[in-house]
């Protein structure tokens, strides 16, 4: 699913050489983002030297603004992956969650439930939300959308 582009198209919102930033189209939270490397590769170990520098790049330039629309001044956030066959994971294609936490988030109370969730699309909330969300970060981020 990963490797069609233009099923990613309606929720890329900053991309580079080597990785898309997208908006999760069934988000557990607002501002559940994905970063998901344009090559197919199902483990983070497979990631070449190039592709390695071009995620430090967008950890660097281009985290820091998404988050920053979530969580203010206050950046706090959790990082998921599930990796291999027992780990949950339903798409075989590296993918990397980026979930901005906030005082008075769904799961303050309770983190082990935001990892539940990930894992148990059951829960996951609808996407009503994820167009007004994706039009917002590409106005931050001046995206223009890339066929490819």
């Amino acid at each position: 699913m990963f490797c069609k582009r233009s099923v990613l198209l309606p929720t890329i919102f900053y991309e580079n050489e080597h990785f898309m930033f997208v908006y999760d189209k069934y988000p557990i939270m607002r501002g559940h983002m994905l970063i998901i490397p344009k090559r197919h590769v199902e483990d983070m170990i497979n990631l070449d030297a190039e592709e390695w520098e071009s995620l430090r790049q967008l950890k660097d330039q281009a985290l820091p603004i998404a988050l920053k629309r979530y969580c203010g001044d206050s950046i706090s956030y959790n990082v998921a992956m599930q990796i291999g066959e027992h780990s949950g994971r339903e798409i075989d294609h590296l993918h990397i969650h980026i979930l901005p936490r906030a005082s008075a988030d769904p799961f303050q109370e309770d983190s082990r439930k935001l990892y539940r969730n990930i894992v148990d699309r059951g829960e996951r909330h609808d996407s009503s939300g994820v167009e007004e969300e994706v039009k917002a970060l590409r106005k931050l981020f001046r995206y223009t959308q890339k066929k490819q």
